[in-house]
């Protein structure tokens, strides 16, 4: 293949939104309350979601050390930040006109908002234990980070984890909303990560879109990277989907 006939950055954003990864029918099904238990569904998920949740900062760990460009770095160290609850002002800003109040979510780690939403649902953190789908996903994403280059782990990360989870967190928003009578602090989680996460997808295509002027052919490590995210969530989707079944 010759470097005039690689595909963009923007040809893979494409190629993403398309992917089962983003409007599984388990995703949509949650969303439509059209399962045989959907109250147990979305309690079967705040449980197993956490496999993956808990150990996010751990991703971004691995692929900070693999980039060679400082503002690329700061990109990440920016992420594991906001992570831990250290939103800036123009985040808290836009939150608030959301109607999100500072307070619920400044100075509060992630994982602390993603064990909110747990409680709520009745679910004690460590008493319960993963299924074999969460703890393959979570195991397989993190070793394909460690040792995959940079551009992948960039595709991994951005187009295929960052990009989207905006869409795949308002199908979970809807079916929290429509199938439950939580409150909205406490599945703040979902809707934080919908705005936040639209910003670190942007820098994370920066990024790529630097990686690739500066190597044309990491266009093709960019591509792996991210359809080996895809379709690692793809396949918890898919076991999810089987569980919810049989609830």
């Amino acid at each position: 293949m010759s470097i005039m006939q690689l595909p963009k950055v923007q040809d893979l954003a494409d190629i993403a939104s398309a992917h089962p990864a983003i409007h599984h029918p388990y995703l949509q099904a949650l969303a439509r309350g059209d399962l045989p238990n959907p109250q147990a569904a979305l309690v079967d998920f705040a449980l197993q979601y956490q496999g993956y949740t808990s150990w996010f900062p751990k991703y971004l760990h691995c692929v900070l050390p693999k980039l060679p460009c400082e503002r690329h770095r700061g990109y990440f160290a920016e992420n594991l930040a906001e992570e831990n609850g250290h939103l800036d002002a123009e985040t808290i800003q836009q939150l608030e006109a959301l109607g999100i109040p500072a307070a619920w979510v400044q100075g509060v780690p992630h994982p602390v908002l993603f064990r909110r939403f747990q409680a709520s649902l009745g679910v004690q953190a460590g008493v319960h234990q993963l299924c074999p789908a969460a703890l393959e996903w979570r195991q397989e994403f993190h070793s394909m980070l460690q040792s995959c280059s940079a551009a992948e782990a960039i595709g991994a990360m951005g187009l295929g984890t960052e990009s989207i989870v905006k869409h795949i967190y308002r199908y979970i928003t809807k079916a929290i909303q429509d199938h439950t009578h939580l409150d909205r602090r406490d599945y703040v989680f979902f809707e934080l990560h919908s705005e936040v996460d639209e910003e670190h997808a942007e820098l994370m295509l920066r990024v790529a879109d630097d990686l690739v002027e500066q190597s044309p052919g990491s266009i093709e490590q960019i591509h792996r990277g991210m359809m080996k995210a895809l379709d690692l969530r793809a396949t918890f989707w898919e076991a999810m989907h089987d569980r919810a079944g049989a609830l």
